[in-house]
Formats: structure tokens, sequence, C-alpha cells
């Protein structure tokens, strides 16, 4: 269906990420234009979900929506943010435009030989597209060069704020812009769509360097080894570690693929500078004594194939925890991984090591802003419209009933969701219905996008198992012969089912029934009907018939 309905003004879509944490992703249209901020990916809610790594908001419907999409402003280079962009640029050619750093991992995102149309975004140097001139804008995040765009149409100013905090001190030459920001304010903002993700958290998100002197001394403190872990693509945060390990004689190792893929980006484009005297590889740092070593190793979420699970099953080659390691946890538990994390911390202790995680020292900060924060970023950017993004649906209506407390005399709120076609025109704002939007499973092996029915069928057989049926049944022949087989199944008592089944299928009559698929139906309508009698689950039914797979 296509959404390129005759309008006047401007639009603003929510694809993803509004009403959910992750799969960041809106559409900006004006009559001649359309682009999209971000394009994201967002991990699976529940681990019900055999095989699948993270969803996609769907590029095929997307497209076929809005066939007239051009081009893709990235306001940083998280995952949830960028990690969609592979799928869509397979399916259509577009204008990618991004910061330096967010362009190489862009890069490193592709397949190879993947083609990418890029240009380089540089802070305040408005990017024009179509009838959008679009500017970024420094904010602090936890990842470097993060930004917010300024999106300037015929008809209206839109601030997309990405994410964001604001760190007065961030010591990592990427600025929270806030003059720049105040200007646009006093030139006028027409619709602010704005992080929510710590709206109900009162004050302000600490800043970094509040967060590294807890950091250092348990760095500096400790007697044996020390395994810090904290987001991968946290080069801000590995700065500081940098500058630590410097001062108390401690060299880093980093242990992780993803560690390293950001590191070496950093390193390239000039945001790290290359200290041999601190950074040393995984084999020189096994050899250097307990007390003068720092391993910083991926996986702060508890991810089964991450190096830091890896570490705790002993099977990163040479590195293994043992009694006087101290362990830190310099991360925050993403909705829905708390458990895992506090059954690998546990593991770590039963080891022996020392673990601190966030709830014992000020270790780590957020990169999302609190409420003064986000009252900052009003005040600067003085609003006629704001509209919360990004988080669960409590999130964003936190933030939407906290803001109307709050917002001056002439400003509104809106609250909006995934699909909402927010209409802004002459300085109003008005949702004016709503588009389908929807989410592909992406399978964690292949990296491919997964069916609903191959979800399906591997639900199926991961709770209720597998059942094979070989029939044989040459025409002319008035009863079947079968052979039955049964994979990972719970019987209340052996052979149930394949006694119910024999029971059933045997001495069948399949003459006259007319050809094989005739036959393959009705062996299968009543295998199910026996099976239900007796059989609770849905197994996944595999049928042979001579020779031939039917089902």
């Amino acid at each position: 269906m296509t959404v390129m309905m005759s309008f006047e003004g401007t639009r603003v879509i929510p694809i993803g990420g509004v009403g959910e944490f992750g799969a960041n992703a809106t559409i900006v249209q004006t009559p001649k234009t359309t682009a999209l901020i971000d394009f994201g990916l967002m991990f699976p809610p529940n681990q019900r979900q055999p095989g699948v790594d993270f969803y996609i908001n769907d590029p095929d419907l997307l497209l076929s929506q809005f066939p007239d999409l051009s081009a893709v402003f990235l306001t940083h280079a998280h995952e949830d943010h960028i990690g969609g962009m592979p799928y869509l640029l397979e399916r259509a050619r577009l204008k990618v435009y991004a910061t330096p750093y967010t362009a190489r991992m862009m890069r490193a995102a592709l397949e190879r030989g993947q083609r990418l149309d890029l240009e380089l975004a540089s802070l305040n140097q408005p990017v024009v597209h179509g009838d959008l001139a679009v500017e970024y804008i420094g904010v602090t995040h936890s990842i470097a060069e993060a930004c917010a765009l300024s999106i300037d149409t015929p008809t209206a100013r839109i601030v997309h704020t990405g994410d964001f905090k604001v760190d007065p001190l961030p010591e990592d030459g990427w600025p929270f812009q806030s003059d720049r920001l105040a200007q646009l304010g006093e030139e006028g903002v027409d619709l602010l769509i704005m992080d929510s993700t710590n709206a109900g958290k009162r004050g302000f998100s600490m800043g970094e360097s509040e967060v590294t002197p807890a950091l250092a001394r348990l760095i500096e403190e400790a007697e044996g080894r020390v395994l810090l872990t904290t987001f991968s693509s946290h080069m801000p945060r590995l700065r500081r570690l940098a500058a630590v390990a410097k001062r108390v004689g401690r060299k880093i190792a980093l242990v992780g693929r993803s560690f390293h893929k950001h590191f070496h980006a950093a390193l390239d484009l000039g945001y790290l500078n290359y200290q041999p005297d601190v950074f040393v590889d995984l084999e020189s740092a096994l050899e250097l004594p307990d007390r003068e070593v720092l391993f910083i190793v991926a996986g702060s979420q508890g991810e089964a194939a991450s190096s830091l699970t890896r570490v705790a099953s002993e099977s990163v080659k040479g590195l293994r925890v043992q009694a006087g390691d101290r362990v830190v946890f310099s991360s925050k538990a993403i909705p829905g991984n708390e458990r895992q994390i506090a059954l690998l911390a546990s593991d770590f202790e039963r080891k022996g090591a020392e673990v601190f995680t966030e709830r014992s020292a000020a270790i780590h900060t957020s990169g999302h802003g609190f409420r003064e924060d986000i009252a900052y970023m009003l005040a600067l950017t003085k609003p006629r419209n704001v509209a919360p993004i990004h988080g669960e649906f409590h999130n964003l209506l936190t933030h939407f009933e906290w803001l109307r407390d709050i917002v001056g005399e002439g400003q509104r709120v809106t609250l909006i969701e995934d699909g909402d076609i927010v209409a802004v025109k002459d300085g109003v704002v008005e949702v004016l219905g709503a588009i389908e939007t929807d989410m592909t499973p992406i399978d964690g092996n292949q990296l491919r996008p997964l069916s609903y029915r191959l979800l399906r069928e591997r639900k199926n057989m991961m709770y209720s198992g597998m059942i094979l049926i070989n029939a044989h049944a040459p025409a002319g022949s008035a009863e079947g012969a079968f052979e039955f087989a049964t994979h990972g199944l719970v019987e209340s008592e052996p052979d149930l089912v394949l006694d119910t089944l024999e029971s059933a299928l045997g001495g069948m009559v399949l003459d006259g029934l007319g050809d094989d698929q005739r036959k393959a139906d009705a062996i299968m309508r009543e295998a199910k009907r026996a099976l239900k009698r007796v059989f609770t689950g849905r197994p996944l039914i595999k049928l042979v018939l001579n020779g031939r797979i039917m089902a």
C-alpha cells in the first residue's frame, strides 16, 4: 500500500522504536521528498523465538508504502539505529548520510560487495536532499559522534534528538551543542521528537567523569586480574579506561570481535590514539603478572555466544576466571536480560572472583537523559509541539504525562506510536491516522529473514518435537504400509504416540482416494485427529508417501 496520498505540509511517521525498545526508524515526508531517520534492529523481547537473533522493520512493507523513499539519515552507530540497514539496502538504492564514525560502522555492517551510496555529514553543515535541509548537531551519548538532527522542510522545522544525554564534560572533543540548539529554539522549532528511555528518572543522568573515579578505584585496588565488561560500542568509556590503566600500570587487552571492530574504527578516525604501552593483544596479556592486566570483554548482556559468557564457560583460549580475579560489570541490564546476567555473575562468584555491578558501586551511567536532561533540551529548543519517541508505551506515556505538566503556554504535547501519521503544518501538529507496521525476524546463523511459517515449524519442533511418517501405498493396493519415528517427544507412557498412529493408520483404506496428494491429505488428517486424543502438543509432522516428501 502506497502512503504517498496527496497532502500539504510535512509528515512525520514513526515506523519503529515508538512503542518498543529498538528498531528505531522514522519517516519524514514532504509532497516532493521522502526520507528515513535511522533503520535499526530490535533484539527479541523474549527468548521463545528459536533461532531468532533480532527483528527489523519489514523492509518490503516499508518500500511498498513509500516507493519514493530516497535517503536515510543516521543519527549514530548503535545497532538499534543502523542494524537493519543492510537488509533495506539490499532492496533499494538509497542515499545514506552519516558522520564519519557512523559511516565506518555502516560499511562494516554490509556484506562484501554490497553497494553503499554514502555522503559524510559534518556538524552544523546542512545537507540538502530534495526539499529537505538536514543539519547534524552534536549531542552526548554512549557512543562516538552521536547527533541530533534539525530538519528544515518548506513548511516546518523538526528537531529529532536521537539518543542523548547532557554531559558537560565529555572530554572526547564531541560536545553537546547547547548553543546551536538554543539558536534553533530562538529561530523557531515546530516539532521536537525526543528520547523517552529514561523519562521516568529524576535529576540529570550522571556524566562519564562521575563514573571514572569508582572504576579507577576498583581497578587500582584489585590484587589480581580485572575483567571489565561494558557495551562494546562505548568508546568514550574506553578512552577513560585507557587513561586509568596507564596511570595504575595495567595493560589493556580487548576480548571480543565487537570491541575490536569499534576499537579499530576509533583508531582509524583519530577518536582514539594507539598507545602500545597500554593496549596489548590477548596472548601477550596472558603472560603478564595478574596485577598488570585489565581485560575488557564484550558481552555485558550475558548473550549466549558472547565473549564474556565464553570466558565463564572456559572456552576462550587461555582466559579462565580464577580465585582472586575481579569482574566488573560497567553496564546496565537491558530489560529482559536481567536473569542471564545474574546467572553469569553467580558463575563468576562460584569460581572465586569478586563481582561488582552498578548496584555495588557507581561504575555505570546511562547514555540516555533523565528528566532534567529532557527539560534542558525542551528549554533550549522551545518547540511549539513535542512528541516522545524511543521506548515501550509505558516510557512514552510517562514522558507524555510529565511533559504536559512542564510545557509552557502555547506548547502542545502529542502522544504517538508506531505507524501514526503526524502532520505538521503552520506550527500545528495533528495525527491523521495510522499505517501498518510489521517486524521481520532474522535468523541468527544465516543472518537472513525468517518467514513466519519457518518460525512456527521451529517452535513446534522446539516445544513438541517431530514425527516422521513413512507410508507406502502404491496404486492398486487397498491398504497402506506405514513406518513411524518420533524425535523429542515427551509421552505419558512409552511408545504411546507410535502405538496411537499404528492403531489409527494401520489398515487405513487408501484405494479409491485418487492421486498421492489426496492420499497424503487423508493420512495427515487422520494422524492429527488420532494424536489430538493422546498428545497435547503440536509436533511438526512430516510425511513421506511412496518415496516422495508430501508434507
